[in-house]
């Protein structure tokens, strides 16, 4: 299982590597869960050193963990270690804001929703319309909750979050590695260590 929870009389830390996937972001969310719940942990690290995942899995970790991603009485403070990719850099950006550091050395990756096909499928008009469609939603709906996040809604005019966005998508469609310093500039994350 690419999860494993070290406790700490402090601050438990989550290492998460691997692909993430529906069983990693159900696990994952269990053990946040248990550290909150029943150990009374307020603060967790989550350590992520992952190549990505589905687009599916990180929304229903990124739903689930709201009031951790809002720090409403309670902090999950993400580090990207080595190679932060896809749905992975994308979890690492929606931690707690003020707790979000990547090491120096991390190569960051964010880039729109892909679909994978298998080799020597074929697919009707309407299977790749509506694959087209899938895609669509989850590039907005995961570029929306990255503006609302580094910009309150409430206090940012509408075009400073327009600027912004094209910012990200700009980045996106580069799809290419950035640094830690490139993400800390664009407000992907808030420190680099």
């Amino acid at each position: 299982m690419p999860i494993s929870t070290t406790l700490n009389a402090k601050i438990p830390m989550i290492r998460l590597t691997g692909d993430i996937e529906m069983p990693v972001a159900f696990a994952l969310l269990d053990e946040i869960t248990l550290l909150h719940d029943y150990y009374q942990f307020r603060v967790i690290d989550l350590h992520i050193d992952s190549p990505g995942g589905s687009a599916d899995a990180l929304h229903y970790l990124v739903e689930a963990l709201g009031a951790w991603r809002r720090g409403e009485s309670r902090t999950l403070r993400t580090f990207g270690l080595n190679e932060v990719a896809s749905a992975a850099a994308l979890l690492l950006s929606l931690g707690t804001l003020g707790h979000r550091t990547a090491y120096s050395r991390s190569r960051l990756l964010y880039h729109s929703v892909r679909a994978v096909s298998n080799i020597g499928s074929s697919h009707t008009v309407a299977e790749l319309r509506a694959e087209s469609k899938k895609i669509e939603f989850w590039d907005n709906r995961f570029m929306e909750m990255l503006v609302d996040h580094a910009l309150a809604p409430a206090t940012a005019p509408e075009s400073a979050r327009n600027a912004y966005r094209k910012r990200l998508r700009q980045v996106f469609r580069e799809d290419r590695f950035i640094t830690s310093g490139q993400a800390r500039e664009l407000k992907l994350i808030d420190r680099v260590i």
